[in-house]
C-alpha cells in the first residue's frame, strides 16, 4: 500500500491564483478514481459540512484535470476566476515567495 502525501489545498489554490490560467501540480493519487474525486472537489469547491471551507471558492473559479502515471494519476489545477477577491489577495501577499512565484 502506497502512503499518500498530505496535500495543502490552500497552498495549491494560492499558487493557482498567483498564476491565473497556468496549470499547477496538486498531487499524485494512487488511482484514477481518487484523482477524479480530487478533480470534482476542486471544480465544485466541495465541503462536507457548513463549518468547513474550501480553498477553491467560489465554485467554478478553478479547473482541474488528471493524467495517468506509472503509479496512479497526477492532478493539476488552474485558476480561471476573477482576481477581485481581496481576502485571497491578502493571503497571497503573506505567502513565502517560493510558493507564490
Amino acid at each position: 500500500m502506497t502512503r499518500r502525501n498530505h496535500i495543502n489545498h490552500f497552498t495549491v489554490a494560492a499558487a493557482c491564483r498567483a498564476n491565473p490560467g497556468v496549470w499547477q501540480p496538486v498531487g499524485e493519487y494512487n488511482s484514477s478514481q481518487s484523482a477524479e474525486g480530487a478533480v470534482d472537489y476542486i471544480s465544485s469547491a466541495y465541503v462536507k459540512t457548513s463549518t468547513q471551507r474550501s480553498a477553491y471558492t467560489p465554485a467554478g473559479s478553478f479547473e482541474a484535470r488528471y493524467e495517468l502515471t506509472e503509479f496512479g494519476a497526477r492532478v493539476e489545477a488552474r485558476f480561471v476566476g476573477t482576481g477581485n477577491d481581496l481576502a485571497w489577495a491578502d493571503a497571497l501577499a503573506g505567502l513565502p515567495k517560493a510558493v507564490a512565484r
